[in-house]
């Protein structure tokens, strides 16, 4: 066998393996259309070795004639690969001259099988043989040109151009050098290859047809270009490989932490609806453990008092990155109630797809049946201190004012006796009175003392978020709001500043404000009882408005005093001693009560703690 039999057996060989490998590729990446454009250009230089192989071991004209006819078949789907590869990696800006090579080209296999033996000649007399590589090649000798010929010469014309578009193209995008350099080696292939054409069939030029190792040239141009890729998509891979090992770790790890805490978590699309929700939020909601899930089945499973106030948080974290946390109760099938606590945010967008809300749920039933006994253990605590102190005040009192009092009614009585004296003794009765002022006098003191040492000292004073401390108060008071079926709607200001001030206090002044709203709709209808609470920030200082729909007050400037109440049975403490803690800040506090009902009581706190709280 042959050293030039050897060569082309091993080119076709290397060809054909080359266009396996990128076949592979291309099924794992089916969106890289250049893998399969190498591909058929590796499988039509498998094809040209194989032709022309039998072109230059031709021993008649005959044979030589009808080898070149077929040799243009596999040229044909070259120029379509080369074409492709060009159009995919360099992006020229005249995709016309592609398709009019390839349409030239097209025109030219046609010619081929019409006319004449082949495309090149349209009578072939003679061939020669010559040496190369130490064995005898044959080539073409006397002949016809056949005129089509020039359809396939003006095709590789417009292939040239092609190319040349890409690598200018390519340069002017600053794709770098790498293209520039990959456009100059498929030029300079197709530039010989057409020379060599136009040399030897016009008969300027006695030489073998050697296109095939053009083409090799060619292809391993664009192969060292996809190779990099190739790599790329190896290294990906891997990495993608090495990133799913990772991440299914973390999945356990975060699987296993869940089944710790007994928590559910879940996610929303934003755009379609769809919730994907593990095992566990299926329990907690009640829901099918099987099957597509929607935002509409978990809200029809949340209590309808807390439907509108889930709906606004999901609306609003969709709007935003910020991360919520709420309580709301879900009733199942059977009508028993669960409270759950949710934490989430929203992701994106991105490119792959609008926002995501991903949450998880915890069942906190027990936790808040806990939170319930214990509110109403200090409820009866507070109740039996509140019955002692009075007790032990009133006994302190009487026991104070015991002696002050018997004396003023001493004299008193005395002074009568006196008066009733013909003539009435003034001078006693003088001095009597004196001993009167004197014992009342006594008694101011007594109660004075005992007001001071009921008295607090100053607040003590930390930095406090007032939005922090709503929502604290709003969960100490949870239950009460929903037990009296009163919708409670939250406009709290974001960036809120801190406030100096006494947060045992001040929380005490929003639970009294609460409370008092809260009482305020008692009377009206259940599905119209609305407390809203607003927060906003002022040049030197933040306000906090605290506002229902009740029957409203008719003097909103009395109801801060002292034993005045508008509740039946009322002690009228509650807001005048809100009004005393606020001035201890430094703040102030009143009320307004429009003439279309409802009212609404205004909380201001400086920033800064004032020089003297009293």
């Amino acid at each position: 066998m042959s050293w030039i039999t050897i060569l082309y057996l091993m080119m076709a060989a290397l060809s054909a393996t080359i266009a396996g490998i990128y076949l592979a590729a291309w099924l794992m990446q089916r969106g890289a259309w250049a893998y399969l454009m190498f591909v058929l250009l590796a499988l039509s230089i498998a094809g040209l070795a194989g032709m022309e192989l039998w072109m230059l071991r031709a021993q008649t004209p005959a044979e030589y004639a009808t080898a070149l006819r077929w040799f243009q078949v596999p040229v044909w789907f070259g120029f379509v690969a080369i074409v492709g590869l060009v159009t995919l990696r360099l992006r020229p800006r005249f995709l016309w001259l592609g398709w009019l090579a390839v349409g030239l080209r097209t025109v030219a296999v046609a010619a081929t099988f019409l006319s004449g033996p082949n495309l090149n000649f349209t009578e072939l007399t003679e061939i020669e043989h010559v040496m190369l590589l130490g064995a005898p090649v044959a080539l073409a000798g006397e002949g016809v040109p056949n005129p089509w010929m020039l359809t396939g010469q003006a095709a590789l014309l417009s292939m040239m151009l092609f190319i040349l578009d890409g690598g200018v193209s390519a340069w002017r995008r600053g794709e770098g050098v790498r293209s520039l350099a990959l456009a100059i080696s498929i030029f300079v292939g197709v530039a010989v290859g057409t020379a060599q054409a136009v040399l030897v069939f016009w008969n300027f030029a006695h030489w073998p047809i050697l296109v095939t190792p053009l083409f090799v040239f060619v292809a391993a141009a664009m192969g060292s270009e996809l190779s990099i890729g190739l790599l790329r998509a190896a290294r990906a891979e891997r990495d993608a490989q090495a990133k799913d090992a990772a991440l299914s770790v973390s999945e356990q790890r975060l699987s296993l932490a869940a089944e710790a805490a007994d928590a559910g978590f879940w996610g929303l699309d934003a755009q379609s609806g769809a919730v994907w929700a593990t095992a566990k939020t299926r329990e907690l909601f009640a829901l099918p453990a099987e099957g597509a899930l929607s935002l509409g089945d978990f809200l029809e499973r949340v209590h309808r008092h807390d439907q509108a106030r889930v709906k606004q948080l999901i609306a609003a974290a969709l709007r935003s990155n910020e991360r919520y946390r709420t309580e709301f109760r879900v009733v199942d099938p059977g009508g028993r109630v669960r409270w759950l606590a949710g934490l989430g945010r929203s992701v994106g967008p991105t490119e792959a797809g609008p926002r995501t809300l991903m949450g998880v749920s915890v069942d906190m039933t027990a936790r808040k049946a806990m939170l319930d006994a214990l509110r109403r253990q200090r409820a009866r605590l507070e109740r039996v201190f509140r019955e002692e102190t009075l007790s032990e005040l009133s006994v302190a009192l009487a026991h104070e004012l015991n002696q002050p009092l018997a004396m003023i009614l001493t004299n008193a009585e005395a002074a009568q006796a006196l008066l009733a004296q013909t003539p009435p003794n003034l001078t006693e009765v003088k001095e009597i009175l004196a001993d009167i002022a004197s014992a009342d006098r006594r008694a101011a003191d007594v109660i004075r003392h005992l007001r001071s040492l009921l008295e607090r000292g100053e607040p003590d004073r930390e930095d406090l978020l007032l939005d922090d401390a709503i929502d604290r108060v709003i969960q100490l008071l949870g239950n009460d709001i929903d037990d009296q079926c009163v919708t409670l709607d939250l406009s709290l200001a974001a960036d809120l500043p801190s406030v100096q001030a006494d947060r045992i206090l001040i929380e005490q002044v929003l639970l009294n404000l609460l409370n008092n709203a809260c009482a305020a709709v008692a009377g009206n209808p259940a599905g119209d009882r609305r407390v809203s609470v607003a927060t906003r920030a002022q040049a030197d200082g933040v306000l906090v408005e605290v506002t229902d729909n009740g029957c409203g007050v008719s003097d909103p400037e009395r109801i801060f005093e002292t034993f005045y109440s508008t509740t039946p049975g009322g002690l009228g403490m509650g807001l005048a001693i809100v009004r005393s803690i606020v001035n201890s800040h430094g703040g102030r506090v009143w009320a307004e009560s429009p003439a279309s009902g409802g009212a609404t009581l205004h909380l201001y706190l400086p920033l800064t703690a004032p020089h003297h709280d009293r």
